[in-house]
């Protein structure tokens, strides 16, 4: 099972079966992957929420980006070279977008799905 799968099986519920598979979140800001790669490595991975339903504006607020502008809808192929990794649970997940290395792969992620699994909270 690859990494994608194992978090949406972990925040099932944040992905409606009957909404788009491909979805993995939405972000406010660039959907340049250029972009997500400089913000890593500058110490602030672009930030995703998670789950394949558009954020309400409650939720962007307690993401923080409430008052930024630039949706993006991040699927599956966008994600292609990248990982998300445990970014918190307000409301909903969240991650940080990040480039996948030996220490993302074995620490950071399985870190990051007993982190959802911890703090997890149903779809309100």
């Amino acid at each position: 099972m690859d990494w994608m799968e194992q978090m949406r099986q972990v925040l099932r519920g944040h992905y409606d079966p009957a909404g788009p598979a491909d979805v993995i979140g939405y972000l406010r800001g660039s959907a340049d992957p250029g972009v997500w790669r400089q913000m890593e490595r500058t110490g602030s991975g672009q930030m995703i929420i998670l789950g394949n339903r558009p954020p309400s504006q409650r939720e962007w607020a307690a993401a923080g980006v409430a008052q930024r502008g630039g949706e993006v809808v991040v699927t599956r192929a966008m994600l292609n070279g990248f990982m998300v990794l445990y970014g918190g649970f307000m409301i909903r997940p969240w991650g940080h977008i990040v480039v996948p290395d030996h220490d993302v792969r074995t620490l950071g992620f399985p870190g990051s799905l007993a982190s959802w699994t911890r703090n997890y909270i149903a779809p309100q």
